[in-house]
């Protein structure tokens, strides 16, 4: 299971608002701001919204 410390800028990750890239996490709020992965629109979502997805990238870059 994904903790938030697990969050970090440049992630890509899924939520029920769609795909995105991390571009800023707010500790304090538990809110990760998000760009859209198609059209680079922002979002934000809570951290409980986020989707496990074993697709998205990890640190490294690589697939797990």
């Amino acid at each position: 299971m994904m903790q938030f410390d697990d969050i970090h800028v440049g992630m890509k990750c899924g939520s029920k608002k769609g795909s995105g890239t991390v571009t800023l996490i707010d500790g304090s709020t538990r809110r990760i701001y998000m760009a859209d992965c198609n059209d680079s629109n922002s979002f934000e979502v809570e951290f409980d919204e986020l989707i496990e997805d074993p697709q998205a990238h990890n640190r490294e870059d690589t697939y797990y």
